[in-house]
């Protein structure tokens, strides 16, 4: 009889079947001795959080072997007695799948506790989850602050958008946890309260609440399953009532809104000063000097509606429509400023690239005309663009494409900020970017040549003296600029961060008054203002 030996195990002949498919030999090692399975091979352990195995030889796999009727069997080498096999074992799916309260979960969507061993699965990741403050069967007694026994359906409308989901059953569609929330995980919100009875309360379909506030800005609050418990309250009479409780700032938050509308009014100030300036100089109403008066009444106007918002909401004289018109003010203010800097980085590259001629003023106005309808133009559209979304009923409440400017107070916050205002900034700031760095190598190319041409025209060296002296005037503007929204992008996503905020404010104070020396505070300005 012929006899193979793999592994260090003899199989007979008769021991061996060939596969079907591959033509391989195959034994049945389990006939030849004791079977195990050991989840990686020797040398790896199995690394729960990432449910893989990871190389470690300085573990020695030796576990004990016990027997039911002897117990642990000293002496025995599990690693000798026992044939091993590696890797995880091929479950059916009945195996591998466990059902906890009609919710069924995979292999992979279990974990085990390390503290009671026993497995858990997140509920939330199987549907859409809500919080009832009560298991069913049971109300919220607001006076005795507990839940008690009651036949009360549980049945609250569930709203999308702003209109009730008819045909929607929350008992059925929801996956409800049930208790109070733990408010203590946010530093910020250590109470819970309920609702005053003036308040709605909207459960709706994605399983967030969402709360209206009469007479404030914002006028309504959306908060997540962990952050509120919904429920039927019962009264003194007998009454109930739908309502919340919800997790509450055990202080109210802080804003800086004394300091930093200060600062942009005294910036408007020297940002004024600046058009006067150019205005009155006939010298300096040429192309670039109407791009630069464009550019600083945009920012501006922007700075100075932002600042009268901001004093308008600390002395409670703001409503909603001032909220919305001030909001899209400074909207399209702001984004015009960027856009006509834009305009400046390009005109100055457009210059050194040798295509526009200068010192034509049928020319250059022409040009101003085509620069604002760029300028001026994609920001209004990009402002109506927000304004249809803002009172769009056909998407859901908080969906990603929703400026959200009701529900967040004046102004635009968060992720709405990052998509409609800093998007757009970053897109100008890299195309800035790109038209100054060609435009040095135009410079670096033009002295060079120069230096060589040494007889030129000396008009034409003035000409690029000047346009030389320009683009880094442009430099320095972008710089200054560059610097105060990047210390607003960094500010709004450390908002706890106070000495950020008030760099940043200290900042805008300064933006005003450095626009101011770049371009008024020189010689040849001076010069003209004093003939």
């Amino acid at each position: 009889m012929d006899r193979r030996t793999y592994n260090g195990i003899t199989f007979g002949d008769d021991e061996i079947i060939l596969s079907n498919t591959t033509g391989e030999e195959r034994g049945c090692v389990c006939l030849k001795g004791t079977c195990a399975r050991k989840c990686c091979p020797f040398g790896s352990i199995y690394y729960e959080p990432k449910r893989q195995c990871v190389p470690n030889s300085s573990y020695v796999f030796d576990p004990p072997v016990w027997s039911q009727k002897l117990g642990q069997l000293e002496g025995l080498n599990a690693t000798k007695e026992f044939i091993f096999m590696t890797g995880r074992m091929n479950c059916t799916e009945e195996e591998v799948n466990r059902t906890y309260n009609g919710i069924t979960f995979g292999d992979d969507e279990i974990i085990l506790s390390n503290t009671t061993g026993e497995e858990r699965g997140c509920v939330c990741l199987k549907g859409t989850c809500a919080r009832k403050c009560c298991p069913f069967g049971s109300v919220y007694n607001l006076n005795l602050r507990k839940c008690v026994t009651n036949s009360y359906v549980f049945d609250p409308p569930v709203w999308t958008g702003k209109k009730i989901f008819q045909g929607f059953n929350a008992t059925k569609e929801f996956i409800f946890m049930f208790g109070k929330m733990n408010c203590s995980k946010d530093k910020k919100e250590l109470r819970i309260a309920a609702l005053p009875a003036a308040q709605d309360v909207h459960l709706l379909n994605d399983g967030k609440l969402y709360v209206e506030i009469p007479n404030a800005l914002p006028n309504a609050i959306i908060y997540e399953p962990d952050k509120y418990c919904i429920d039927t309250f019962l009264g003194d009479d007998g009454s109930s009532v739908l309502n919340a409780l919800i997790c509450f700032a055990s202080k109210p938050e802080r804003n800086n809104y004394e300091l930093s509308s200060s600062c942009m009014l005294i910036s408007c100030f020297f940002i004024l000063l600046t058009v006067a300036v150019y205005a009155w100089l006939p010298e300096l109403r040429n192309l670039h000097g109407m791009v630069l008066i464009a550019y600083l009444l945009s920012f501006f106007v922007g700075f100075l509606f932002l600042a009268t918002m901001q004093i308008l909401i600390m002395v409670e004289e703001v409503t909603e429509n001032i909220c919305l018109v001030f909001t899209f003010i400074v909207y399209f203010s702001l984004l015009s400023a960027f856009f006509w800097l834009n305009v400046m980085c390009y005109d100055i590259w457009w210059t050194f690239s040798g295509k526009r001629a200068h010192g034509r003023s049928g020319t250059q106005h022409k040009r101003f005309l085509y620069y604002a309808l760029y300028a001026f133009g994609v920001p209004t559209a990009l402002t109506v663009l927000m304004a249809i979304l803002e009172f769009s009923e056909f998407l859901p409440v908080q969906h990603p494409l929703l400026p959200m400017i009701r529900l967040q107070g004046c102004f635009l916050y968060g992720n709405s900020k990052l998509l409609y205002l800093y998007g757009p900034i970053v897109v100008l700031c890299v195309a800035n970017m790109t038209f100054f760095a060609l435009t040095a190598f135009k410079i670096a190319k033009i002295k060079r040549e120069t230096k060589v041409l040494q007889g030129g025209e000396s008009s034409t060296h003035d000409q690029e003296r000047k346009d030389t002296q320009r683009f880094s005037l442009y430099i320095k503007l972008f710089t200054v600029m560059g610097i105060n929204w990047i210390l607003e992008v960094v500010s709004s996503f450390y908002p706890d961060a106070d000495v950020f905020w008030q760099f940043s404010d200290a900042y805008n104070v300064l933006v005003g008054f450095i626009i101011f020396v770049i371009f008024v505070c020189k010689k040849k300005t001076w010069r003209m203002i004093k003939k």
